[in-house]
C-alpha cells in the first residue's frame, strides 16, 4: 500500500520534469534555427592533421596583416554550402570556419554514438563525407597557394596547429561572442566583395555603363586566367558565389576549385570559358540588354 502511495505521488514530479524536458528540447531547437544552425562545436574539428593539406606558415609580414584584421569582432554573415561566414567590422573581411558533419567534430559520439560504427547507411554516409573532406581541404590549399589574386584570400589554415597562437572574436546571429583559437579550426579568412549581380545593380542605377562593361570584363577575365592556371569551379553559381572587389572579379566559394592540366590549353579553356558565363549572359538579356554586344566582344576576343 505504501508503494503505491509513494508511486501515485511521485506521478505529478516525473510528469512536471518530463514536461519541462520537452520544453527544453523546444526551446533548443527554436534557439537553432534562429542561429541559422550555428553551434560552436560544428566547427570544431575532431581530425588528424594530413600533410596532404598542409599551407606554409604565414610570414611575419602576412601575421601582422592578419592580427591588424583580427583586432576587430566579426559578426555572422551567412551559411554557405561548406562554412559559416563572419563578417568583419569595418566590412572588408570575411572569415569563414569550415562546417564539420557529426562525426568528424569534437565528442563525435553526441550524435548517433554507434550508428557511424554498425549502420551500414552511415558509414556510407561517413566514407562519402571523408571524401569530401579531402576534395574541400585540397581545394582550400590549391587556391591559397595558386588563386590567390583570383579568390581574394589573405590566409587560409587547413590543418590543427599549436603554432597560430591566436584567436578571433566572433558574434553569431544571435548576439552570442565567442573567442575562437584558430589554432583548432579550419578558416579562411579573405577580403570582402560585393556580389556580382548586386554589383550590376548599383551600376544601372548610377547609369554607370562603363563601369559595368568593367565588370563584365573582370567576370570573363577571371574564368580565363583560372583556366590558364588549369582550374576550374566545380560550382559556377555566378549569382552567390562570385564577386567584384575594386576593378577585378573573384571567387567567393573556394570549395569546388579543381585542377585540370586539359584546360590550360586556348582550344579548351575557351569553350569552358563560354560555357562558365552563360547563366552571365542569359541575365544581361533579362536585366542589362546594352551590355551584351560587349559580352560578346570580351568573348570573341579570347
Amino acid at each position: 500500500m505504501l508503494k503505491k502511495t509513494l508511486f501515485r505521488s511521485s506521478i505529478p514530479f516525473w510528469t512536471a520534469l518530463l514536461l519541462f524536458s520537452l520544453a527544453l528540447v523546444q526551446i533548443d531547437r527554436t534557439s537553432f534555427k534562429q542561429n541559422d544552425l550555428f553551434n560552436i562545436r560544428h566547427i570544431l574539428p575532431n581530425i588528424s592533421a594530413n600533410p596532404k593539406w598542409e599551407v606554409a606558415r604565414p610570414t611575419q609580414e602576412e601575421l601582422a596583416n592578419i592580427d591588424k584584421i583580427l583586432e576587430q569582432s566579426f559578426r555572422y554573415l551567412a551559411k554557405g554550402s561548406h562554412s559559416f561566414a563572419f563578417l568583419s567590422e569595418d566590412g572588408r573581411y570575411v572569415l569563414k570556419f569550415h562546417r564539420y558533419p557529426s562525426h568528424l567534430r569534437v565528442l563525435p559520439w553526441l550524435n548517433r554514438p554507434f550508428a557511424y560504427q554498425f549502420s551500414q547507411k552511415r558509414i556510407k554516409i561517413k566514407e562519402y563525407n571523408l571524401k569530401k573532406l579531402d576534395y574541400n581541404l585540397s581545394s582550400y590549399k590549391n587556391s591559397f597557394e595558386d588563386l590567390k589574386e583570383e579568390t581574394g584570400l589573405i590566409y587560409v589554415h587547413t590543418n590543427p596547429s599549436t603554432s597560430l597562437n591566436r584567436c578571433a572574436t566572433i558574434i553569431d546571429r544571435t548576439g552570442n561572442t565567442y573567442r575562437i583559437p584558430l589554432d583548432n579550426v579550419t578558416f579562411v579568412l579573405q577580403h570582402r566583395a560585393d556580389l556580382l549581380y548586386t554589383t550590376l545593380d548599383q551600376l544601372k542605377k548610377r547609369h554607370d555603363v562603363e563601369g559595368s562593361k568593367k565588370v563584365v570584363s573582370a567576370m570573363v577575365q577571371l574564368f580565363v586566367s583560372c583556366c590558364q592556371k588549369g582550374y576550374v569551379d566545380e560550382d559556377p553559381i555566378l549569382r552567390k558565389n562570385y564577386g567584384i572587389i575594386g576593378d577585378r572579379a573573384i571567387h567567393i566559394d573556394i570549395g569546388d576549385m579543381v585542377y585540370r592540366e586539359d584546360v590550360k590549353k586556348r582550344e579548351n579553356y575557351i569553350p569552358h570559358v563560354k560555357e562558365m558565363t552563360e547563366s552571365l549572359r542569359k541575365r544581361l538579356v533579362r536585366d542589362y540588354p546594352y551590355l551584351l554586344d560587349h559580352y560578346q566582344e570580351e568573348i570573341d576576343s579570347l
